[in-house]
């Protein structure tokens, strides 16, 4: 074993005597996927949130701005309230007996998502809208999407809440005359 006699540059400097010359403190890098003190390595691990399952995410969002129970929203997209409550908590879909039920999930998304977008994110407004059948004579949204399975047509019966047809829009209070309006030429 050695004894040092003379103390080192840092011991010095721990005790709190002069140093003879500047110490600066050591660069920090951050910016790497190993960070360093000097040239101490430091490793940090990165923080990983799981994602949620796109359907779990779906399921959720759409009863959150809709209000609706595992059991109205298995009734719009046909399926029973135990299998949209397994799904939202991740559990996977049996394909034999789902069928095509993640398609409908994601169509019922999609047109909640566009009618709660219109209603300026109000989640009570969006369920009244899809609920509220136009005066048009057709089904309401919920039903249309519920009955038919087409969100093209459900989505029209949404905007025909929203925005009611006007009749007579293009109809003047002057009779039309017959013969051209205007010279085709000079």
């Amino acid at each position: 074993m050695t004894v040092v006699e003379t103390p080192a540059l840092y011991e010095a400097a721990f005790r709190g005597e002069p140093l003879q010359r500047t110490v600066f403190p050591e660069p920090l890098n951050t910016h790497d996927t190993i960070w360093t003190i000097g040239y101490w390595p430091i490793r940090v691990p990165a923080v990983v949130s799981p994602a949620i399952p796109r359907l779990q995410r779906l399921i959720r969002e759409m009863r959150e701005r809709t209000g609706w129970s595992a059991r109205r929203l298995g009734e719009i997209v046909g399926s029973s309230h135990t299998t949209i409550l397994n799904a939202e908590n991740g559990r996977p879909l049996m394909s034999g007996h789902s069928g095509d039920l993640r398609q409908r999930i994601v169509e019922a998304h999609d047109l909640i998502e566009r009618v709660y977008v219109l209603v300026e994110r109000d989640p009570e407004r969006t369920a009244a809208i899809l609920a509220t059948a136009p005066d048009t004579g057709r089904r309401s949204a919920a039903d249309e999407l519920r009955e038919t399975g087409d969100p093209g047509r459900a989505y029209l019966a949404a905007l025909d809440v929203i925005r009611p047809r006007r009749t007579g829009l293009l109809v003047g209070d002057r009779p039309r005359r017959e013969g051209p309006t205007t010279a085709l030429h000079d």
